[in-house]
């Protein structure tokens, strides 16, 4: 049990389920919403989480509306930020005021935010944590948690690559998480460009077609899209310097190499198809948020990976395209359809 003054800015899919499994496991936190109906239901019934094994609620020690912050006269040692990246910079102004002397923000959102938030509050303030589990929320109060239980569900790491003590105390308090596992990282950068490839093959794709996130490896157009899309995202990010850390169990280096070789193909197709399971039976943020109506992460995922090969004069094709579908279905100008792919250059 940790003494010190947690936040968890963001109750989202992500913000919810680590607010539900903390609460759960007696660690006091305080959730912060921008969302009314979500923070009344979690103050009158809790976090209800849903997960593949089972089902379970709890009550997480405060909940506050945004506007409840400025009264409550507290101070956190540690905020978990679980925003989308778009609302990245306003949020990081927003809990500025609120950060002990000492504090920090965990970032537990998509893509790679770590800069943006070192620019409001310093990189001393600033550590990440990589998400590896699914979770979709639909209603006010209910997480579905939808990875299995031995799926390992966060890898901590500071931007420094040291792994210092907070670090080691932010892998304890994570630990809560799921059925645990939580690992400390010396590659935090590695770590993010591999989940920014996972982000970039999955929630494009998803948004673009209607396929679940397993779905996006199963459906034979989509296996091969997602093959193409990692290859652009892995060649970005290694001409950046980035040892890019294995991507769902494929060397990343196996990626751009099946482009061209095509027993690499078969091999990294393979290894796709098979581990469809431990992707989890939900869908990707992005294509929830689709179903919602609200604001899609495209930009800041695929968008991303176009903007940092640009900066080192690499192409980046098959993410622009797929970008573009994406944002042409949230804006109603297509319907998801698989055959949206066939609008890809070959």
């Amino acid at each position: 049990m940790t003494d010190k003054r947690i936040a968890i800015l963001g109750a989202g899919a992500i913000g919810g389920a680590i607010a539900g499994f903390l609460a759960r496991a007696g660690v006091p936190v305080t959730v912060i919403d921008m969302w009314p109906e979500n923070i009344e239901m979690i103050r009158t019934n809790g976090v209800k989480i849903t997960t593949i094994e089972d089902e379970f609620v709890a009550s997480p020690a405060i909940a506050l509306h945004m506007s409840d912050v400025s009264t409550s006269g507290e101070l956190y040692d540690i905020v978990f930020l679980a925003v989308k990246s778009y609302d990245t910079n306003w949020a990081c102004h927003f809990i500025k005021p609120y950060l002990a002397p000492g504090g920090f923000v965990v970032s537990t959102q998509n893509s790679i935010n770590e800069d943006a938030i070192a620019n409001v509050l310093g990189w001393t303030r600033v550590v990440g944590a990589v998400v590896t589990f699914g979770a979709g929320i639909y209603a006010p109060g209910h997480v579905t948690f939808t990875s299995p239980r031995e799926r390992t569900p966060f890898v901590v790491g500071e931007p420094s690559g040291l792994v210092t003590s907070r670090v080691k105390e932010v892998v304890s308090i994570l630990e809560n998480i799921s059925g645990g596992g939580v690992t400390a990282t010396t590659n935090l950068w590695g770590q993010r460009w591999s989940k920014l490839c996972v982000n970039s093959m999955a929630n494009a794709l998803a948004g673009a077609t209607g396929l679940k996130s397993a779905e996006t490896r199963e459906v034979p157009e989509a296996l091969r899209m997602c093959i193409r899309i990692a290859a652009e995202v892995v060649s970005v990010g290694t001409a950046h310097g980035v040892a890019i850390d294995p991507i769902t169990g494929v060397d990343a280096e196996l990626y751009p190499q099946a482009i061209t070789d095509g027993a690499a193909m078969e091999d990294v197709e393979g290894i796709l198809r098979s581990g469809a399971r431990q992707v989890g039976v939900g869908r990707p943020s992005l294509a929830q948020d689709l179903m919602k109506g609200r604001r899609i992460e495209v930009d800041y995922l695929n968008g991303y990976v176009a903007a940092k090969g640009a900066e080192v004069g690499i192409a980046t094709p098959v993410n622009d395209a797929i970008r573009g579908l994406a944002n042409r279905v949230a804006s109603g100008e297509l319907a998801q359809s698989i055959d949206n792919l066939s609008q890809i250059p070959q």
